[in-house]
């Protein structure tokens, strides 16, 4: 069974439209007037193959072939649409245009799985950009996140996830956006976040679809990445104030600069992480925020995320704790007050043995270039493996850029990822 090439590339290019920034990368926002767009395109080709289609409170989508046995276990395949900001056009879309393929290919073959189902997932607000938390939608699913953080997780202008989900924000819900345009069926139950838990014992497997993100594949000449495990990471935030003054009228001398301070703690952070002599931990400031951000006033009050990510657990809290030392350390030296909060963490985790193997068989057999990879990516796949048996399909990235404009793969690897997640699922449903 051969999924259609020309199909997948059409929904991709048509997806990449839907961006709030056309001239700069994609910028698609979770709950957002684009979010909603592409979620009404690929709810019209579920509609157009027949499948049912769920959306759960948190705006998950969870889509159903139409030859599907109730009850039975499923094969769920997956990923996001939302993106971070000018990001690329294949991270997160790539997976969920796989799963569609999978899905409107099996509906054109009428076939159903012995005793397995196939389904199909979007899962909402995966990259943290609107609520600062990675993977959100994944963690209500699986249970980590509860009704308390639809109050806690907040977008940068205040509003919560809660008053998000409500409609309260000035923006369209998502929920209102696309039932305008898109049969479905949707959850009455907006705000009780435990309906949104999946059944694991119905669970059999879960596929996800991604470009690498990274240099590797692309540098070795490979065509396909078998992931065997996922970066963990930890998360803290750092409030530095000082004394703002003026620019030109206060001496060097008299200065309590949080800007100066923050530099200092950023560069100790890196070199720290880059002494390490495994080179595979890496630490990342991405979010600066300065006050009162004018150019001649020196910053009183500077804020902004740091990230350390490995896949030992214990080198993530050795390092995380080292640099919080070292921040406290600069600070006191610079007469500048110091906050610290712990914002979010995840562990490393391994995926699953069974799927490795038959995937590693499965490339063999096909003759593919591939290699068995770990992930510093994390993606909502993780937060299904603690549940089910799960694993990850990488294809390369060009020059390993990702999260920016210059994000692509070539065609030919995309349709070969594609291919190759359909013939494991087709394994998985027993056909």
């Amino acid at each position: 069974m051969k999924i259609n090439d020309k199909r997948l590339m059409k929904n991709l290019h048509t997806l990449k439209t839907f961006t709030d920034t056309p001239d700069d990368g994609v910028t698609r926002v979770s709950y957002g007037k684009q979010d909603a767009k592409a979620r009404t395109y690929i709810l019209k080709r579920a509609e157009d193959a027949g499948c049912s289609v769920y959306i759960d409170p948190l705006q998950n989508i969870i889509i159903d072939l139409k030859t599907n046995t109730p009850g039975s276990p499923s094969v769920v395949c997956g990923s996001h649409i939302d993106t971070v900001k000018n990001g690329g056009w294949l991270d997160g879309i790539y997976g969920v245009c796989g799963a569609l393929e999978v899905m409107e290919t099996l509906a054109q073959s009428g076939v159903s799985g012995n005793g397995v189902n196939y389904r199909m997932v979007i899962f909402a607000e995966e990259e943290g950009s609107g609520f600062g938390s990675t993977m959100t939608g994944s963690k209500f699913i699986s249970g980590i996140y509860k009704d308390e953080n639809l109050d806690s997780l907040k977008r940068d202008d205040g509003k919560s996830l809660r008053e998000i989900l409500s409609g309260l924000s000035p923006h369209p819900s998502v929920c209102a956006e696309v039932a305008e345009n898109a049969p479905a069926v949707y959850s009455d139950e907006k705000f009780s976040p435990e309906k949104t838990v999946w059944d694991f014992d119905k669970i059999k497997t879960m596929l996800e679809l991604h470009i690498e993100q990274g240099p590797v594949l692309d540098r070795e000449g490979l065509s396909l990445g078998i992931v065997d495990s996922i970066f963990g990471m930890r998360v803290i935030e750092v409030t530095l104030t000082g004394v703002g003054n003026h620019a030109g009228a206060t001496p060097m001398t008299e200065r309590y600069d949080a800007m100066c301070t923050a530099a200092e703690c950023i560069l100790s952070a890196e070199k720290t992480v880059k002494a390490d002599a495994d080179k595979r931990t890496v630490v990342t400031v991405g979010k600066l925020e300065v006050m009162p951000n004018c150019s001649n006033v020196i910053p009183e009050t500077v804020k902004f995320s740091l990230e350390v990510r490995d896949k030992d657990e214990d080198k993530i809290n050795k390092f995380t704790d080292q640099i919080i030392e070292d921040i406290k350390y600069i600070a006191n030296k610079r007469n500048v007050s110091c906050l610290i909060k712990e914002h979010s963490k995840s562990s490393p985790l391994h995926l699953s043995d069974r799927l490795i193997s038959s995937m590693t068989a499965r490339a063999e057999d096909q003759n593919l270039s591939f290699k068995v990879m770990d992930s510093g990516a994390v993606h909502d796949a993780c937060m299904i493996a603690y549940h089910a048996d799960t694993g990850m399909i990488f294809v390369p990235s060009i020059d390993g850029r990702s999260h920016v404009p210059e994000e692509d793969t070539k065609e030919s690897d995309l349709v070969a990822g594609a291919q190759f997640l359909l013939d494991t699922v087709l394994a998985e449903l027993n056909i």
